[in-house]
């Protein structure tokens, strides 16, 4: 089972990545944003963001929600690495380096990690916190959000949203016939709030964007989505490290997020998203 959702995380990550490139791709080509949004290219975009976004919640069904977070957060480098490829962004040895880094981390991470074969069922006082969790965090980000111009805050806020999602998925119960999930899933606070934190989630990360460069924004983001959660999947929800893994565990995460947050500072990060203050890069081969 763990290989199967290192499959299917693995998969979610190219589907992020190759929804980021489509969709640079479109913004290259159309010259108004009205236009961008109904782009063939920007459409198959949203179609692999949303594909991604399934394969993320199904890899968490079978591996521990930090190494889930953490292989979904690599796209960076493969959007780094690709662009230059296609676009004929700027790559840095330095982003090499951190690219291989972020590898070995993940599979150091893989390697220890270890899950729970019995679902945690979650209990009415997790459920409760979990709604209280949403709750706060929504009347909280959505003042900061109107009001400070912090865009570090606003994407750790994001960040916490996106984990929320995280834990949320790792709650749901899925025993039970299509039916039978179906009836239940109207009246499950725990997908209300699954879906709630993915919206504010969403909004939060499109508001820091829009407030600060996208390396450091994305860095925070990566990191806070993969921390948080699963820090919690590993106190509370049947995550785990193979007894004598900690130590490799631990190295693993650092070596991943560390590549992701040098990753996300490239200037191929910076140029496929034009946040370099030029204009874009021409389009070379896709």
């Amino acid at each position: 089972m763990l290989l199967l959702g290192l499959l299917f995380a693995l998969a979610s990550a190219g589907a992020n990545a190759g929804a980021a490139l489509l969709e640079a791709s479109a913004t290259r080509r159309a010259t108004r944003v009205a236009t961008v949004v109904l782009h063939p290219m920007y459409l198959g975009g949203l179609a692999l963001d949303i594909g991604g976004w399934v394969l993320t919640v199904l890899a968490l069904r079978y591996m521990p929600i930090v190494a889930v977070q953490a292989i979904v957060a690599g796209q960076v480098g493969i959007t780094v690495i690709a662009s230059h490829w296609v676009f004929d962004t700027p790559l840095r040895r330095l982003d090499l380096w951190a690219a291989g880094a972020n590898v070995l981390g993940l599979a150091l991470l893989v390697a220890s990690a270890s899950v729970d074969d019995e679902q945690v069922t979650p209990s009415t006082a997790g459920v409760v916190a979990l709604v209280v969790a949403f709750v706060v965090l929504l009347g909280v980000s959505v003042p900061i959000a109107i009001r400070s111009r912090r865009a570090m805050l606003v994407s750790f806020l994001a960040g916490l949203a996106f984990g929320g999602t995280a834990v949320a998925v790792r709650m749901i119960d899925l025993r039970g016939s299509f039916g039978e999930i179906a009836g239940q899933a109207v009246a499950d606070p725990v997908i209300w709030s699954l879906l709630g934190f993915a919206v504010l989630g969403l909004a939060l990360y499109t508001v820091a964007l829009g407030r600060g460069s996208v390396g450091p924004v994305v860095a925070v983001l990566a990191v806070t989505e993969t921390l948080a959660p699963g820090l919690l999947g590993l106190v509370a929800l049947g995550d785990s490290v193979r007894p004598g893994w900690t130590p490799a565990f631990v190295l693993g995460l650092v070596l991943a997020l560390g590549g992701v947050v040098v990753l996300a500072r490239s200037p191929a990060q910076a140029s496929l998203s034009g946040d370099d203050g030029a204009a874009p890069p021409p389009l070379k081969r896709l």
